[in-house]
């Protein structure tokens, strides 16, 4: 059942409407870049083209073509009434430009859930049609952008994908491969894909916006390895290959606005399909049009749908039988599954939960207490001692750092020991410096009140995420807490966080300082024994590193005070 929800955000004027860099997994880059004199594909009608021909080609397009935009004052008035009635026949209604969505404001994000068709880690393979706007615009980051003065050659110029009004027969339909998250090395891990919900925004496609749409996802990694065209690919070079023409696209940066396939390059397209079980996540469902209060339609995967793709690495999205529709987010977790050797993907490689192959973290997994760091639930990140390369507001993100920019990082300590020595009794550097950040715990903060139904324990548990950061991850981590929050014959004084920054207040050890390892999540438990003063209320957090580095996230977990 599809609902919907206002949401009126700010538009930063200073987003673009312009082409977007297709991204792709490093080992597809560098097929890209080998210096092979061409590129061919076996399928009929596929496109064979040298390499620094297509690259040059589509520099040639991305400043010459894009957006294609025309004045309209610049027009004789006959050229004006054709332009304007266009844009009447496309969009009878200017919605207003202070419409806009954004990542924040979804109800999955508020679930701890990731974006997994981010624009950071997807790029389009095929689409039938891009008429109108490209079908990158779908896995866009950002909000979509209306302007209603702004026209191309092919008509109004929209922030989303659409096609042109059918006229033969079928539907328009793309594929889009999300882009594994794979290391090098004997422990190299992939990334499996795992949804929960779907968000569809159909802003600003007033009149225009695809009337239904259907979803779908299989695992396209899984191929035969008797097939002689396959034998010298590897998986990720074959989550591109299979789809013909999908390399010169990603060459080109993307879909060309202003074209549409030709009817034997969509049956190749349909044919390469076929080859692989593709599953429905979203039925055929009717859209509503992009105005403020019926554009966003959020989705509920099933769950025994939701465990049969588990793996999925292609999304197939289907407009029946065209229009627009400006932004589509799958929600989910993006799991880990590790690979002992090179050997390509099949369908025993991807184990349920109860395999050990599999490393789910642990935030991802249910827990008794709310996440009271979290800015979703009023955490905040207040003050820091360093912030070189990252804010502490990153800290308290509800989303998996998507690389080290998303995190907390600082400055290498140019004072740091020239030679460093462990510490036989703790077995951590003996080295005093650090650096430090404080946060705001929200929903009141964690409590031990029996009113709170807190049973006497206020932070139940702390988890320390190095995720990316693999070379520069602290040595070890301490973090305290205060309260800000004092009885007195008057009642309760608040202090200011100005009090808590400055040090005016008494500090005391949650977890005393602990080593740190790369790239993963570090936990701590209450009922385990690894946290000290759980028994005290607690507003703010201190989190120490030694000597400096960087995490990606910090999550703090509690009976909050504030409990309804």
């Amino acid at each position: 059942m599809i609902s919907n929800m206002n949401h009126s955000v700010d538009v930063d004027p200073a987003l673009s409407l312009s082409m977007t860099e297709a991204r792709v997994s490093p080992s597809i880059s560098m097929m890209l870049t080998k210096g092979t004199s061409s590129i061919e594909t076996t399928a009929t009608g596929g496109v064979t083209g040298g390499v620094t021909g297509g690259a040059n080609e589509a520099k040639k397009r991305s400043t010459a073509d894009f957006p294609r935009t025309i004045s309209l004052d610049a027009l004789d008035k006959d050229k004006k009434k054709k332009i304007k009635a266009t844009s009447e026949e496309t969009s009878t209604t200017v919605v207003p430009s202070s419409l806009s969505s954004s990542l924040s404001s979804s109800p999955f994000q508020d679930l701890n859930l990731t974006n997994i068709l981010s624009e950071q880690s997807s790029c389009v393979l095929f689409a039938t049609d891009e008429w109108f706007a490209r079908a990158e615009n779908l896995i866009k980051d950002a909000a979509p952008v209306f302007d209603p003065d702004l026209y191309c050659a092919e008509g109004k110029v929209m922030d989303g994908w659409e096609t042109r009004r059918r006229r033969t027969e079928g539907h328009d339909w793309c594929v889009i491969a999300i882009t594994p998250n794979s290391n090098t090395g004997t422990n190299a891990t992939n990334t499996v894909n795992d949804v929960v919900g779907v968000e569809i925004d159909t802003a600003y496609f007033t009149g225009n916006q695809a009337p239904r749409i259907s979803i779908e996802v299989a695992n396209c990694n899984i191929y035969s390895s008797n097939d002689d065209n396959n034998n010298n690919k590897t998986e990720e070079e074959w989550r591109y290959t299979w789809m013909p023409g999908a390399i010169q696209r990603i060459l080109n940066q993307g879909g060309i606005q202003g074209t549409g396939q030709t009817l034997s390059h969509i049956q190749d397209a349909k044919d390469a399909c076929e080859q692989f079980d593709w599953k429905e996540i979203v039925p055929m469902t009717n859209l509503n049009p992009g105005y403020q209060e019926t554009r966003m339609h959020y989705l509920n995967v099933d769950e025994d749908v939701r465990e049969k793709v588990k793996g999925f690495t292609h999304v197939r999205v289907n407009y029946y039988p065209d229009g627009g529709v400006a932004r589509l987010r799958l929600w989910g977790h993006q799991l880990e599954i590790q690979k002992n050797d090179d050997s390509k993907i099949s369908s025993s490689s991807l184990q349920t939960e109860s395999s050990s192959s599999v490393v789910l973290v642990p935030s991802s997994k249910p827990y008794h207490h709310p996440e009271l760091s979290v800015y979703t639930n009023g955490g905040q990140g207040l003050a820091c001692s360093n912030k070189h390369y990252g804010i502490p507001e990153n800290l308290i993100q509800p989303t998996y750092g998507k690389d080290m920019g998303d995190g907390w990082e600082t400055a290498r300590h140019p004072d740091r020991p020239p030679i460093l020595i462990r510490d036989p009794v703790t077995n951590l550097i003996d080295n005093p410096l650090m650096d430090w950040a404080i946060l705001k715990l929200g929903m009141g903060g964690a409590s031990v009140s029996s009113s709170g139904g807190g049973g006497g324990v206020g932070v139940s548990r702390i988890i320390i995420d190095t995720k990316h950061f693999k070379g520069n991850f602290p040595e070890s981590v301490m973090v305290e807490g205060c309260n800000a929050n004092t009885t007195s014959n008057t009642g309760i004084v608040v202090a200011s966080d100005e009090d808590v920054i400055t040090d005016k207040l008494d500090w005391f050890p949650l977890l005393t300082r602990s080593q740190m390892g790369p790239d993963q999540e570090h936990v701590f438990e209450h009922k385990l024994g690894q946290l000290m003063n759980c028994d005290q209320n607690v507003t703010h957090v201190r989190v120490s590193i030694y000597p400096d580095g960087g995490i990606s996230r910090v999550r703090v977990y509690g009976q909050p005070a504030n409990a309804e």
